[in-house]
């Protein structure tokens, strides 16, 4: 596959662990690589890419094949890649054009291109086709980039198209990442889930690296350390709920106590977004326990509010009776249509709406009261483990780069969003404990007492 001319693997030196990459690329459709911090993956990208261009030239005689190199902005491209590709790229091997932004191979490699690209407006790229795509940190991104640069994966006459992420955990795209390549969790319509794969990388794995780099992995905080040296994808920099532990916070479903207070919040998505709604049960300790979920996209308001008044019954199928429904403060606006979405839902017996707060850092504020905990006390929140889609995005959100306090609405932040509507208007309430048969008598004396005067 590689060129006679040059040795490509004496070129550029790659560690055990990038070949491994290259092989999976080789294998696969869609390679991940990373994991923990100075594992060469940026290094990976470049080259990666260059290998593609000529293994393409060779294979299917074609000239001029362009491949795709994006990070999130232009001065991360610059940084990453731009900088580096002069000293890096031997003159032979072709030439950086300025004012295009492009690397192009020499004739003799089959003048294939590497066009820098940057992702803060995908939109530049609707006529554009790639025949590769490398998108370096791809967390950084939300979903719909990777969905968008997979319909720009083609090149006339070339069948093993490929789509290459390098990435450290972290940022506002953590969660689809780690759902498809680290637990292997598709969407029902995924066609190539077999294509994927992950290769880890770790700073050990790098030999280029010197010593005092891995001993300041070493000395970061837990949960950086975690992240950034052992590539764990449970913790990482930026996670807005550091609070969270699954093994405190999520518990075995049990039946609801008669006394207990309930509610519902709902964050309402319409046909093209997410309808997350909870069910809470709030105890005599001001506990509050999340007992049901309802999640779903791809129907009109009037199909989730049916849908949400058919589940809300008990377990001998009896309605249940909520203190009221927190629902998104737009759901009352106005949109030009005769009636506003909160009307929709009442019509469709979700009754007694209260809209939400729209102060969301001191609604995150409230979360993270009722999240918190140590090792002599337990969080105010638990969630029934069948909550799937609640314990599932919770972990993955993180803070907002212009407003740290806020959480990055880019992010799967429904659940979230519905979890600090409820708790904002709550303000540490309890359930009042019943009466025992004596305060019952007590509270009938006094009652006596004060009217006979």
């Amino acid at each position: 596959m590689e060129t006679k001319s040059v040795n490509f693997d004496d070129l550029v030196g790659f560690t055990n662990r990038q070949n491994e990459a290259k092989r999976a690329v080789i294998d696969k459709k869609f390679v991940l690589y990373g994991g923990a911090m100075g594992g060469g993956k940026s290094y990976f990208l470049r080259w990666i890419l260059i290998w593609l261009l000529v293994y393409y030239y060779k294979r299917y005689g074609k000239r001029g094949i362009v491949v795709g190199l994006f990070c999130e902005d232009y001065p991360s491209l610059k940084d990453r890649h731009i900088n580096k590709i002069k000293f890096e790229f031997p003159a032979w091997l072709g030439s950086y054009k300025n004012n295009e932004h492009n690397f192009v191979l020499a004739p003799k490699f089959g003048q294939g291109i590497i066009a820098f690209r940057n992702l803060d407006d995908i939109s530049k790229y609707k006529s554009s086709e790639f025949a590769a795509i490398a998108v370096d940190e791809l967390t950084q991104n939300p979903l719909d980039i990777f969905i968008f640069l997979r319909t720009r994966l083609r090149w006339a006459g070339i069948s093993d198209t490929k789509f290459i992420g390098a990435t450290n955990p972290g940022g506002v795209g953590h969660l689809w990442v780690k759902e498809r390549w680290i637990d292997g969790k598709f969407p029902d319509n995924e066609s190539e889930r077999d294509e994927f794969v992950f290769v880890p990388a770790l700073a050990t794995d790098n030999p280029h690296l010197d010593n005092s780099y891995v001993n300041s992995l070493k000395s970061l905080p837990e949960n950086l350390r975690k992240a950034y040296l052992e590539g764990s994808w449970d913790v990482f920099e930026g996670q807005y709920f550091t609070e969270w532990e699954p093994r405190v916070h999520v518990v075995e479903p049990f039946t609801i106590p008669d006394g207990w207070k309930k509610f519902r919040s709902i964050d309402v998505g319409g046909k093209n977004g997410i309808t997350s709604c909870h069910w809470y049960a709030l105890d005599y300790d001001g506990n509050v326990w999340v007992y049901r979920e309802y999640y779903s996209t791809g129907h009109e308001s009037d199909y989730h509010a049916r849908e949400i008044t058919r589940i809300s019954v008990d377990q001998h199928g009896n309605e249940e009776d909520y203190e009221y429904t927190v629902i998104d403060s737009a759901a009352f606006n106005k949109t030009g249509i005769p009636e506003t979405t909160a009307e929709v839902y009442m019509r469709n017996g979700v009754y007694n709406l209260v809209p939400s707060s729209k102060d969301r850092v001191m609604g995150w504020d409230a979360v993270h009261r009722y999240l918190r905990w140590d090792n002599n006390t337990q969080p105010k929140l638990k969630v029934f483990n069948h909550c799937i889609n609640l314990i599932r995005t919770i972990p993955s959100l993180v803070h907002d780069h212009n407003i740290p306090e806020d959480i990055d609405s880019d992010g799967e932040d429904h659940a979230a969003d519905e979890l600090r509507y409820l708790l904002q208007t709550l303000r540490d309430y309890k359930t009042p404990k019943p009466m025992t048969a004596v305060e019952r008598r007590l509270q009938q004396i006094r009652e006596e007492i004060e009217s006979d005067y």
